[in-house]
Order: C-alpha cells, then sequence, then structure tokens
C-alpha cells in the first residue's frame, strides 16, 4: 500500500513538472473588454510584455494588479505592456468590466474564456505571470503573489527593457 501511494505521488509530481511552466513562447490573439483583438506578437513588437493571468475571485490577483498598476504607468512609455489575462468565466465578464473601471487600471485586460492561454502557457494557479522578452523568450515567470513581489518583477522589466533598448541600438 505505502509502495502504490508513493507510486501514485511520483506520478502526479512528474504530471505537475511537466505542465507547471511553459517553456516556449506561444502567441494568442484575444479579445479585450470592447471586443478588439490583441495581439501578443504586435505587443512583443514594441517592447517586452509581463502576461498575468488573474480571476475577480483571486484576492492575491487583485492585490498584484494593484501593485503592477503603478509599474505599468511608469514603463509603458518604453514599449513595455502590462497584458491581464482574465479566467473569469462567460457568466462573470460583467463583473471583470466593472472590476477594472472601478478601480481605474490602465493596461489592457483580454478575455481567455476557454483558458486555452492560459493552459498553452502551463497555468496550474493564480496568479501566474510570465515576462517575454522581445526576442519571445520567457525571461521570468511567478506563480502567486505576496506583497514584495512587485519589486523583483519591476526589477526583471527593467532588466527586459535595458537589453531590448541596447538590442535595438546595435542594428
Amino acid at each position: 500500500m505505502k509502495i502504490r501511494h508513493l507510486s501514485f505521488c511520483a506520478l502526479f509530481l512528474l504530471i505537475l513538472a511537466g505542465r507547471s511552466f511553459a517553456q516556449s513562447y506561444n502567441n494568442f490573439t484575444l479579445n479585450d473588454l470592447d471586443g478588439n483583438e490583441v495581439s501578443l506578437d504586435k505587443l512583443v513588437e514594441k517592447g517586452p510584455v509581463l502576461i498575468s493571468f488573474w480571476a475577480t475571485w483571486c484576492a492575491p490577483c487583485k492585490e498584484e494588479m494593484k501593485k503592477l498598476q503603478p509599474i505599468y504607468e511608469k514603463y509603458k512609455d518604453r514599449g513595455f505592456t502590462y497584458l491581464a489575462v482574465n479566467q473569469d468565466n462567460q457568466k462573470s465578464v460583467a463583473k471583470v468590466k466593472s472590476f477594472i473601471s472601478a478601480n481605474s487600471y490602465t493596461f489592457p485586460v483580454v478575455l481567455d474564456l476557454e483558458k486555452a492561454v492560459f493552459e498553452a502557457y502551463g497555468g496550474i494557479g493564480m496568479p501566474y505571470s510570465l515576462l517575454i522578452d522581445t526576442d519571445k523568450n520567457i525571461a521570468s515567470k511567478h506563480l502567486g503573489y505576496i506583497t514584495g513581489d512587485e519589486k523583483k518583477i519591476e526589477q526583471e522589466i527593467i532588466d527586459a527593457l535595458e537589453k531590448a533598448e541596447s538590442g535595438k541600438g546595435k542594428q
């Protein structure tokens, strides 16, 4: 019995390890809250993109968004995009729009109602964030959020912006 339990645990961990984080870039196009299409490829052309998967019922997601709004404002003119990819279902889309509006968030928000993008990027929990650099590499990944994480994320954004800017200067 003990061996069977250990085997099950080992198998479960292997499955989680296999899908815990995406290893490569996957382009996607999703609709924003106004029904406009937003393409990751087009955003990455401008600069690094922090993709953050979130839901209205996720308290750590909401805290992360509150901390990342000023970071987005600070670096958006340098090409950085904070892209909030909502994971709520079709029934709660109205909550998403009112939540974003009530908090005066200015970053783009898209809807992943089928959770296809979340799954393509290996999402297993929220908030789940990936920083994509202008070479379409996953520069960093974060699962969960605790106060203070935004400092590390901001430094990763700065590093990705500097890399992008130095790359443009050489061409």
